[in-house]
């Protein structure tokens, strides 16, 4: 009985119908849906690609330096084209850009001129030119002590204006960075409410270097090429006190005298 009763519970869970739930799950997807989203991909790294492409050459065609076209308009004739030398005419020659002494002896010229000729309603705008003008260490001690001193504090107290002649500027026949002026110096100012004239002739010394920024030629050293990295002004009788705050050179580099109450001395 026992084994009669087991093999008919067999047979009957062999004929059980299995649930949907119990049966396995394949799961395939349409291939035309494989070929879109491939041929999206490749779509997608075509664009990337040009996207690269274009970034590159925007950043080449902006850092380049432009190209230079002269013409020499009196005859027609084109002397360079796309930075290529088609040589020289008779009025306009191409050569790289060198600063000369002409340009050392303009940014001194200019350099003097700020520094002594004095007109009130122009005088700020002519300081921060001059400032500019110097080597960056030099023109700090030079704004430093000027505030110090009082130096256009007094100037604008006493109604000073002065003007100034450049008699003769050369350079140093040893050294070309070394310039040498003398020109004189007339003083209009108000002293115990009586209006005063002075005259004093000055000789100056400069030591320039060239440019430490890029461009070499910009605004501050007025596109010469060239700072003054230290100066020295002198009366030429040694004994009249020079109305200028003066930056030794050499041995006496650092050192400045008051202008208003120290006498300079001669070396």
């Amino acid at each position: 009985m026992k084994e009669t009763t087991s093999k008919s519970g067999t047979s009957e869970c062999a004929e059980e119908p299995i649930s949907p739930a119990d049966a396995p799950l394949y799961l395939t997807r349409d291939p035309e849906d494989i070929v879109t989203i491939s041929s999206l991909f490749k779509a997608v790294w075509v664009l990337l690609i040009v996207l690269a492409l274009s970034v590159g050459i925007n950043l080449y065609l902006s850092l380049r330096k432009a190209d230079r076209i002269v013409v020499d308009r009196s005859l027609g004739r084109v002397v360079e084209l796309n930075n290529r030398d088609y040589g020289s005419t008779e009025t306009v020659a191409i050569s790289p850009d060198t600063p000369t002494a002409t340009d050392k002896k303009y940014l001194v010229k200019e350099f003097l001129t700020a520094l002594y000729q004095v007109e009130q309603s122009t005088r700020e705008s002519q300081v921060n030119k001059l400032l500019r003008m110097l080597d960056p260490d030099l023109s700090i001690a030079m704004a430093t002590r000027l505030k110090q001193n009082g130096v256009l504090a007094a100037e604008k107290a006493e109604s000073v204006n002065s003007s100034w002649e450049l008699q003769d500027l050369t350079v140093d026949e040893n050294d070309p960075y070394v310039l040498r002026a003398i020109g004189v110096r007339k003083i209009r100012r108000k002293a115990a409410g009586q209006d005063v004239e002075e005259s004093v002739q000055l000789k100056a010394k400069l030591l320039l270097k060239d440019s430490p920024f890029s461009p070499v030629r910009n605004d501050n050293n007025l596109r010469t090429g060239f700072t003054i990295l230290r100066f020295r002004v002198e009366p030429v009788n040694g004994k009249s006190v020079s109305p200028v705050t003066l930056i030794a050179d050499a041995a006496e580099q650092g050192t400045v005298a008051d202008p208003q109450t120290n006498p300079v001395r001669e070396q």
